[in-house]
């Protein structure tokens, strides 16, 4: 079976450029619903429409570095 529907809206929905799809997309990956898991995807995704201006993933990368940085302090 193929893609499920509202997973070909939102790629067809990223493809066209839309911050919103990019940052949705991004967190079907970072979750791995509908998708592979795949953490560097995600980032990559969601660091798109934060550059685009999409405040919802502009706070999503201030609190996933912010985890970032403290999982990488927790284990040094």
């Amino acid at each position: 079976m193929g893609k499920p529907k509202k997973l070909r809206r939102l790629i067809k929905a990223v493809k066209m450029g839309k911050p919103y799809a990019l940052y949705r997309l991004g967190l079907l990956y970072y979750e791995g619903k509908m998708v592979a898991e795949d953490v560097e995807t995600a980032v990559t995704l969601i660091e798109a429409a934060g550059i685009a201006g999409y405040q919802p993933a502009i706070e999503w990368m201030e609190d996933y570095k912010f985890d970032d940085d403290a999982l990488t302090q927790a284990y040094s």
